[in-house]
């Protein structure tokens, strides 16, 4: 996974400024003002982006982060696999391609400065991508230190996980369709390491437990899984860990 991660990363510097994919790349600064900040990428659930409205999990997201002082990168990853050649194989490595294709062509535009500090964001099979960024970003050559996954699929990552970048998890007990002992299964048995997983568990919360509404009907009813809750509670512990991470203006002081 390293290799082919770091084959990714050199195939993408051969390539020209502009990223064919770069219409499935969505961007949501924090400010106009042309000046480096800390950034994320954010890897939706298999569901999709939806429509990019207020009340859209991601948007909604993308704007907490931009309170912050934090850019956001919302990567439509379904639509970009096939104009990324390097995207291809087990689900992680492949998602971890299109992020690292979608940071060299935003950073073409002058955006997320590798001098501050990055996250990956991964929701359910988006997951796959932060936690194989989290795992296998050898040096951090992309500019991520840290992950934060929303009730994350850990099928493809691989065993026993090595982990070099801090990550927050965020799963509901309730969850059937990526099971807390799942993710506690990879997280117990990790290769040998001192860098932090802290997972938040919320007891009886099921999968999508922060979707509020519909993605493709942003004002449309509230799912039966959303639990405001917990919703609220992994906002506040995404705020603790991303201050705790430097994952914030003061982590960008450049002058």
């Amino acid at each position: 996974m390293v290799r082919s991660l770091t084959l990714a990363l050199l195939a993408t510097a051969l390539l020209g400024n502009a990223s064919p994919a770069r219409d499935h790349y969505y961007w949501f600064p924090a400010s106009a003002e042309a000046k480096p900040r800390p950034w994320a990428v954010m890897l939706p659930r298999a569901a999709g982006i939806g429509k990019l409205e207020d009340g859209n999990q991601y948007r909604d997201l993308a704007r907490w982060l931009n309170v912050r002082g934090i850019d956001a990168l919302l990567i439509d990853y379904d639509a970009a696999a096939s104009k990324v050649p390097t995207a291809r194989g087990k689900t992680g490595p492949k998602l971890a391609a299109i992020v690292v294709d979608a940071l060299a062509d935003a950073r073409a535009q002058g955006r997320m400065d590798m001098r501050c500090s990055g996250l990956a964001i991964g929701w359910s099979r988006g997951a796959e991508g932060a936690l194989t960024l989290a795992s296998a970003d050898e040096g951090g050559r992309t500019g991520v230190r840290a992950a934060i996954v929303y009730y994350p699929s850990v099928r493809g990552q691989e065993r026993p996980w090595r982990q070099l970048h801090p990550v927050l998890a965020l799963q509901g007990t309730g969850d059937a369709v990526a099971p807390a002992a799942s993710l506690q299964t990879l997280v117990t048995g990790r290769a040998s390491t001192q860098v932090e997983f802290d997972v938040h568990l919320y007891a009886g919360a099921h999968h999508r437990f922060d979707v509020a509404h519909p993605v493709d009907d942003p004002a449309g009813k509230t799912p039966g899984d959303y639990d405001a809750r917990a919703h609220a509670d992994a906002l506040a512990v995404m705020g603790l860990f991303l201050d705790k991470y430097a994952v914030t203006t003061a982590g960008c002081a450049l002058d």
